[in-house]
């Protein structure tokens, strides 16, 4: 059996989630949906970071715990993916006592290969961030991600060699034994490896307590970005110990925001390689979700609650509306009225309206729609490429293009019926009316499949109402996707599937 590895970043622990966070998680849910769907074994991990400046600073203000803390915006990052039907396999917490222990063994690992070295460290640093920055990366002294100003910070800590790693990472990335899509990321990454000289990383801090001690002087902890990229392989269960990880590993796309490129496409890669662990085959950098052309976030002040939204549109509609409002590579303006405008036409006037328009016609007959024996090479060949480019676009994780496949093929069932009319045939040529209808009803069992990552409820409304749910759920991808087998014995017009906002 094929196996397919999908990770997001784990989301700070200190803020909970909003509308951005949930755009990474959705589209590797649907991404992990689609490779199950084609019946291969799916391992998608996610979860929380919980270490670090920023978690004890928050946890100060509400003069409570770290831990508590953690436990407290972990469980409402889980709540949230629950109510999203964020289908992951497992949901990693960096304070779990295995996770701690496998950094910490992967600490000493590095230290016995003399890549750890004892230093001063001076710099300019973003507490929000978590990293030091150079004064030329700085706009007028502030953080570029969160025009904060970034404090001078000085430093007894540890260093990992990671300016030895800067030929191989360019080595690795230029003949994409690491791929990093889209290609004006691999650019920008690769101009930055080539301008700049790589300065070897401080991975401990003095001056932070909240965080794992460093097994040789436990009075210093682990930088978090360590202990954080570390997560996608504690997640699958490897403690550190031994060469072999996982037959899971290693992952088949990671997919993390542009902001967070260099940490996954530098620092992650090189410790892999300094450990000599399989590379990731691919890292995808999306877009981010902003408002008024600013990124969204907890400290820019314009987070928007993903749950609320969910209540609002429904939330199949709003996984679908994230995922086909813009290109998945680039950023996105977004705002509630945009959503309500594409909500009400692709879906309540788009697959709502041809669901209904289709089962109250097909109702007029008591007779069963069986597979017609003259089947209209048009819609075969329709959906023949239909599905073609939809498994295509999966694999480029062009989701808009998915979307905009599935519009087009309904809008196709639109102009037919408004060119059979086969109101009239029903009355005039009963035989051309069961055919008209039965291509019609094909072509909603197919859309079902083909929305089933995006909208796993309304899929499943979908062949409720065409009678076959049961049927379909035995199918496999190969057999679900053919045309013209199925028989339509017990349709019903149940809700509105998509109601008018």
């Amino acid at each position: 059996m094929k196996k397919f590895y999908i990770t997001t970043p784990i989301y700070y622990v200190n803020a909970k989630p909003h509308l951005g966070s949930a755009y990474t998680t959705i589209a590797a849910d649907v991404l992990a949906r689609f490779h199950r769907m084609k019946g291969e074994k799916v391992f998608f991990l996610t979860g929380t970071d919980e270490h670090g400046a920023k978690v004890a600073q928050a946890a100060f203000k509400k003069k409570i715990k770290p831990q508590e803390l953690c436990d407290q915006n972990s469980a409402k990052y889980q709540e949230v993916w629950d109510t999203l039907k964020i289908s992951y396999d497992n949901f990693i917490r960096t304070t779990n006592s295995e996770h701690e222990a496998m950094v910490s063994r992967i600490l000493e690992r590095l230290e016995n290969k003399n890549l750890i070295y004892k230093d001063t460290y001076q710099g300019l640093y973003c507490v929000d961030c978590e990293r030091y920055y150079t004064s030329k990366e700085l706009i007028n002294g502030e953080c570029p991600i969160h025009r904060k100003k970034a404090i001078s910070l000085s430093e007894d800590c540890y260093f990992f060699k990671l300016s030895i790693f800067q030929q191989k990472l360019l080595k690795i990335i230029k003949s994409s034994k690491l791929i990093v899509e889209p290609i004006e990321r691999r650019n920008e990454l690769l101009s930055f490896l080539e301008r700049n000289k790589l300065e070897d990383l401080a991975i401990s801090r003095t001056n932070v307590k909240w965080g794992i001690s460093l097994p040789w002087e436990p009075k210093q902890t682990i930088y978090v970005w360590v202990d954080a990229l570390l997560n996608y392989l504690s997640g699958l269960g490897w403690n550190g110990e031994t060469n072999r990880i996982s037959n899971q590993w290693p992952p088949d796309v990671q997919l993390l925001g542009k902001d967070i490129l260099r940490f996954h496409a530098v620092i992650w890669p090189a410790l892999l390689l300094a450990l000599d662990i399989p590379l990731p085959h691919k890292l995808y950098i999306h877009g981010f979700f902003t408002i008024n052309g600013q990124k969204m976030g907890k400290s820019m002040g314009n987070a928007i609650d993903p749950e609320e939204m969910a209540e609002v549109f429904g939330v199949d509609a709003l996984r679908w509306l994230m995922l086909s409002s813009f290109p998945f590579g680039r950023d996105g303006d977004i705002s509630q009225s945009k959503f309500y405008d594409k909500y009400n036409a692709d879906l309540c006037n788009g697959l709502g309206n041809l669901l209904r328009r289709v089962l109250a016609l097909a109702e007029k007959s008591s007779d069963t729609f069986g597979p017609s024996k003259n089947i209209e090479q048009k819609f075969s060949k329709e959906i023949k490429i239909l599905w073609k480019n939809y498994e295509t676009s999966f694999d480029k994780l062009k989701f808009e293009a998915i979307t905009t496949s599935i519009q087009d093929f309904i809008g196709f069932c639109d102009r037919y019926i408004d060119k059979n009319e086969p109101w009239k045939l029903f009355k005039n040529d009963f035989d051309q009316y069961k055919d008209v209808i039965y291509n019609l009803l094909e072509s909603l069992r197919h859309i079902a499949w083909l929305v089933r990552p995006f909208m796993p409820d309304k899929s499943e409304e979908i062949l409720k109402d065409l009678g076959i749910e049961s049927s379909e759920k035995k199918k496999t991808l190969m057999t679900g996707k053919q045309w013209g087998r199925t028989s339509f014995e017990k349709i019903s017009l149940g809700k509105v599937l998509f109601p008018r906002l």
